[in-house]
């Protein structure tokens, strides 16, 4: 199930996210400042859904069937230029490996490509992520660049990034797109 998040959902991503932190803390920058209050976190969700409403950055929880547990969060970021978009995302330790981020990565490419309109989708990460890096090339992305030292670790030392892109007429041409 992904969804918009909602504040009410709190407790759930503190669950997922305090049980999964020494996953979490190597590759995403907000992991270092973890652990968080349950309140701290419910506005942060407030924010994401205001975020959301206004078309300003679209943040989604992963959850299972029954919306009883997050899996993950991901996010369609609008930090890469105009008619392109950004898809960043997480999971917590016990859900890697089963297939839920490339199927929601799978997802979120057909919404900003198709619905959305949008031209061009990038996925960012770590050379050395290398669960995270399989999931763009599962789904036909291409691999268009490496940059050398561009970003820090959330521990503060330089690090590259790869950068993964597809576009609508990629998506259109290509059976694994989701």
């Amino acid at each position: 199930m992904l969804r918009a998040w909602r504040p009410e959902d709190s407790p759930l991503i503190r669950d997922a996210i305090d049980s999964s932190l020494a996953h979490l803390r190597p590759w995403m920058p907000w992991a270092v400042h973890e652990p968080s209050s349950v309140e701290a976190t419910a506005a942060l969700l407030e924010k994401f859904r205001d975020d959301f409403t206004a078309g300003r950055d679209f943040h989604y929880g992963i959850f299972t069937r029954d919306e009883r547990a997050v899996l993950g969060g991901m996010g369609l970021h609008p930090r890469i230029g105009p008619g392109a978009i950004e898809i960043g995302y997480w999971l917590r330790e016990t859900a890697t490996r089963c297939g839920y981020a490339t199927e929601a990565v799978a997802r979120l490419t057909r919404i900003a490509l198709e619905d959305l309109g949008l031209s061009r989708v990038e996925i960012r990460c770590d050379p050395r992520n290398t669960a995270s890096a399989a999931v763009p090339r599962r789904l036909g992305y291409l691999h268009v660049a490496t940059l050398e030292a561009n970003a820090l670790t959330p521990a503060g030392e330089p690090r590259d990034t790869m950068v993964w892109a597809q576009t609508a007429a990629e998506l259109a041409g290509s059976s694994r797109g989701g």
